[in-house]
């Protein structure tokens, strides 16, 4: 029989070694960093509650044959505590899944969390949440980009063999230099503010101001948003994760963001935040500053708040991309949830982690 159990310090070479044996295919991490991160994420975060472990699934030989991971987070909703508990890196041996998955997810949601959450689902994982009464968000599951050189963003839609260096051909950069200059052009890249480094202690004295109004959303303090923000800096397969804070004319901060530069590719979008009333000059100045450092486009996951802000700025939305999918015991944090109350980026999921690649 396959018994579900804590996750301990010891299992750690054994869970590495299923990890790399079933995610072969997408990630292409030594043993030694996936033992590390393990360790550091599921073991070591800042938030470890052992009332809240990962599980790992054993056989009846004591082989581990099945891994669920589980990093609990700190949320308040209209200012009471959510524990929060998201998973990640699930993966199951061939010739035990089905039901040992089942087991997996039962004994999670049977956990003390107020609200679990994951936004980096496989197509497998998706249907187990659902088949144990989980439920995705639909609108923090739209997906967004927004072009920064027409042609060459095009044209790696086309055909994704296309090296960086083909795309930056003379031609289509003379094509996309008009189509991003043009006084008329509606993909015209200008920022009236300026940008600087991000540090910690601005993104915590500057939260409550870009999420007033919010119902649900997430809590840190100076420790855990440093250890987050370090550990998403490991993800260099997305590139360089680039922390900016923006100030307008006059020197007050009035937004932030942070995202991976890809050179010639896709930049993906961690988070965006600012006041209501100057969203759109910061993302303005987010693909103004992607641009400028030589990304053919910028992509990211919806924050509702941002829906207006996005579409005026010319951004395409689509379903490519991973659901935001969620499980919840107290009514009013799914309500929040599907009300756009609830501030959820990619720095509350799993997707800044760099077990895969991207």
């Amino acid at each position: 029989m396959t018994r579900i159990r804590s996750f301990v310090l010891a299992d750690v070479p054994r869970v590495a070694e299923l990890h790399a044996s079933v995610l072969i295919a997408t990630s292409r991490l030594g043993l030694e960093e996936r033992r590390d991160l393990l360790r550091r994420v599921f073991l070591d975060s800042p938030w470890h509650d052992e009332a809240l472990p990962s599980l790992v699934a054993e056989a009846g030989d004591g082989r581990i044959v099945g891994f669920l991971g589980v990093l609990p987070r700190r949320m308040a909703c209209n200012g009471r505590p959510v524990r929060v508990g998201v998973t990640s890196q699930y993966v199951v041996a061939p010739g035990h899944r089905g039901l040992t998955g089942l087991l997996l997810f039962k004994r999670f949601l049977a956990g003390p969390q107020d609200l679990s959450m994951t936004d980096g689902a496989s197509h497998e994982t998706v249907r187990i949440w659902k088949a144990v009464g989980g439920t995705d968000s639909i609108p923090h599951s739209i997906h967004w980009t927004r072009p920064l050189r027409p042609l060459r963003y095009a044209l790696s839609c086309v055909s994704a063999r296309i090296p960086p260096a083909a795309l930056a051909a003379p031609l289509g950069g003379v094509l996309d230099a008009i189509a991003t200059r043009l006084p008329r052009s509606p993909l015209r890249l200008t920022t009236s503010l300026r940008g600087e480094a991000l540090t910690v202690d601005a993104m915590l004295d500057h939260a409550d101001e870009f999420v007033s109004g919010t119902a649900l959303r997430a809590e840190h303090d100076r420790a855990s948003l440093k250890w987050l923000l370090e550990m998403a800096e490991r993800k260099t397969s997305a590139g360089e994760l680039r922390r900016v804070l923006v100030r307008d004319a006059e020197q007050d901060v009035v937004g932030l963001y942070l995202y991976y530069l890809a050179w010639g590719g896709a930049s993906e979008v961690l988070q965006i935040a600012g006041r209501p009333s100057a969203l759109t000059a910061v993302v303005e100045h987010l693909f103004h500053d992607a641009w400028r450092a030589g990304a053919t486009a910028v992509s990211g996951r919806l924050q509702p708040e941002l829906f207006d802000t996005l579409k005026a700025t010319h951004c395409l939305f689509h379903g490519r991309g991973s659901p935001v999918l969620l499980h919840a015991r107290r009514r009013e944090l799914l309500d929040a949830v599907r009300a756009g109350a609830a501030c959820l980026t990619r720095l509350d999921g799993e997707w800044w982690m760099s077990f895969q690649q991207g």
